[in-house]
């Protein structure tokens, strides 16, 4: 298969496959993933072997809980790639922040993580296991921005969360200095394939991204689902986002274990290499060829009749279809349409 060189990658890097939550909707195993530690060293070796020289790449760390690490691995990780990419790297991590804030952590997101990629996550019902965790996180969360250190939230849309009104969770978040909002659709991986009730149905959640974009389209809180759809009618970029189709190009996803993959969600199970192994074999595996190609082509038959499959473009391949509904944002996306006149 050809495929057209990647000139910005990602690379996910678990380091660990624990974490101190076991939400119910998480594409982890939760407090039940094994307690491994990455080799910072040969997973840092492996990223840098993705360098064709004129390349880009965000590394992302991850987990499980990405702080359970030890920091002085997590530091040389970053030291490792840091000094190989230079400029053309830059360092992001996703966070629950339930746990005690060390100087040396705070210390950490601002001298290595870049501007803007320190990212959270919340929920109102599942990620909190008594009040004292919410007050923690909400503690930790205005520390960081106190040390003026930008916030991103990671909002799981489950089926209590399509009930919440949108804009009040925009101004909470708003009330706690985060600065954007990235909400993440459910797929069926590790917790959330054993609690299928806390999925939206596709109905419910397309007429939900309408209300979000009636009532909060102009909240100075960065939304940045809506951001991509948006960016799809006033500046013609069909491909990005969700939509993009090529995830499983331009990401890869190391496993504590070193085994590698590509989409995160599936990474646990659907792995097609490892470190040990040169990155360039890694990349040309049968299994990812198979991987990639399932995501470019398989689409589900109704997509190529629907008005709005141009900006589509089928959404994500991790989501599914339920009775009839698919799972984008049509209704909003043929609202943009027609007041482009496209449609």
């Amino acid at each position: 298969m050809a495929l057209a060189t990647q000139k910005h990658l990602i690379a996910y890097v678990k380091t660990t496959e624990t974490c101190n939550h076991n939400c119910s909707h998480c594409f982890t195993s939760g407090t039940k993933g094994r307690k491994i530690y990455f080799d910072a060293a040969k997973t840092a070796d492996w990223c840098n072997q993705l360098d064709t020289g004129d390349n880009l790449i965000h590394l992302e760390y991850h987990g499980g809980e990405p702080m359970l690490a030890p920091m002085k691995d997590i530091m040389e990780f970053y030291d490792i790639t840091k000094s190989h990419w230079g400029e053309r790297c830059t360092h992001g991590i996703t966070t629950n922040l339930v746990f005690k804030l060390k100087p040396e952590h705070i210390k950490f997101f601002e001298d290595c993580i870049d501007g803007g990629n320190v990212a959270t996550s919340w929920d109102p019902n599942i990620r909190f296991a008594n009040e004292r965790q919410r007050e923690l996180w909400e503690f930790n969360v205005r520390t960081l921005v106190e040390y003026g250190i930008r916030l991103k939230c990671f909002i799981s849309v489950t089926a209590d969360m399509v009930q919440m009104d949108p804009l009040e969770i925009a101004d909470y978040m708003h009330s706690l200095g985060i600065s954007e909002i990235s909400y993440e659709r459910l797929t069926h991986n590790g917790n959330a394939e054993l609690n299928l009730d806390i999925f939206p149905h596709n109905r419910d959640l397309d007429k939900w991204w309408m209300r979000m974009h009636e009532t909060t389209k102009d909240h100075p809180v960065e939304n940045g689902f809506l951001d991509s759809v948006y960016a799809k009618f006033d500046a013609g970029q069909f491909f990005n986002g969700t939509f993009c189709r090529d995830c499983e190009q331009k990401i890869h996803t190391i496993n504590a274990d070193g085994t590698v993959a590509g989409c995160p969600n599936a990474a646990p199970t659907e792995w097609y290499g490892h470190i040990n192994t040169p990155a360039k074999e890694v990349r040309s595996s049968p299994k990812r060829m198979e991987i990639i190609s399932c995501e470019l082509h398989e689409r589900d038959q109704r997509c190529y009749d629907c008005p709005v499959f141009l900006y589509c473009h089928s959404d994500c391949h991790q989501l599914r279809w339920m009775d009839d509904v698919c799972p984008a944002p049509k209704t909003l996306m043929m609202t943009l349409a027609k007041e482009k006149g496209w449609i």
